[in-house]
């Protein structure tokens, strides 16, 4: 199990035995124990694994954070642990699922943690709203090509932060008069100026200073030596921006199985059936509507 190898290499670079043996008290029982209950209904995705990883290593900053401020987790306080989540929230909720963990084993006192925050992804966005934030954001040069192109999966694609940072270089297809970006089946044409913002962007990759290596194929390389960007940095860099991912997708799928058959928009987009299931008939439509046969030409 590659998460397995990675957690061994983790662990053994925690230089205090102390953070190190509560992490791995952590990882035998209950990380581990979750993630086999889980691989036995099925295969675990990238999104799993990568949620455990995000845990250790936010519960091992937190340790490091706390000796910081003297004490232990046996004598933490409230007051720590509402500094903790005060800076970088987004970054620094993973490490919740050790805090309770420690807390409903006595390992720490029970103290509360900040509720999960409502933000204003849960409204409805508009499609006018929509097409208002993506025209922002294709037009402003003052803006990264980065959060550009990210922006523009999201709100014309309906693509989540997820697969964004799954895409690699070989994914976008450019034949000198088309740029197409393998989502699902067949590759999605790119319209401009988004073609143009895409190829700017994936020549850029090749100098980003913090690209992983020159063998790196990830469209949105993270720090970490060969690893893409972490998806809860590309969500709240897009949030700084002023697009609202969860809503800006809803948004733009809603629109395009209103001009499309589902099955279709599905395939081409990557979504599984269910998924589109799901949120056609969310848009008042149904399967019915789908008459078979070759929708592409």
């Amino acid at each position: 199990m590659l998460y397995q190898r990675w957690l061994t290499e983790r662990l053994a670079g925690i230089e205090n035995p102390e953070h190190r043996r509560r992490l791995q008290h952590f990882v035998t029982w209950h990380q581990l124990r979750h993630l086999r209950s889980k691989a036995e209904k099925g295969p675990l995705g990238r999104s799993q694994t990568s949620q455990a990883k995000q845990e250790i290593t936010q519960a091992g900053a937190f340790l490091a954070w706390l000796a910081d401020r003297g004490r232990t987790i046996e004598h933490c306080q409230q007051a720590d642990l509402d500094a903790w989540h005060t800076a970088k929230l987004a970054t620094r909720r993973p490490a919740q699922t050790f805090l309770r963990w420690c807390m409903k084993t006595s390992r720490m006192p029970r103290l509360t943690l900040p509720p999960q925050v409502i933000n204003q992804d849960q409204a409805p966005l508009h499609q006018h709203r929509r097409l208002a934030i993506l025209r922002r954001t294709l037009n402003d040069d003052s803006l990264s090509l980065r959060a550009r192109v990210a922006a523009a999966l999201v709100l014309l694609y309906a693509q989540p932060v997820t697969r964004i940072v799954r895409l690699t270089v070989n994914d976008v297809i450019d034949d000198g008069a088309t740029v197409t970006i393998r989502l699902g089946d067949p590759p999605s044409p790119l319209p401009e100026p988004v073609a143009d913002l895409m190829r700017a962007y994936v020549h850029s990759c090749q100098h980003l200073p913090y690209a992983s290596s020159r063998s790196s194929q990830w469209l949105f390389p993270g720090r970490q030596p060969g690893q893409p960007m972490n998806p809860v940095s590309l969500q709240v860099h897009l949030r700084k921006i002023g697009v609202p991912p969860q809503r800006g997708r809803s948004s733009a799928i809603h629109q395009l199985v209103l001009q499309a058959p589902a099955p279709v928009i599905a395939k081409a987009l990557g979504y599984h059936d269910k998924t589109a299931t799901r949120l056609v008939t969310e848009g008042g439509g149904t399967w019915s509507r789908y008459a078979p046969g070759d929708h592409i030409r």
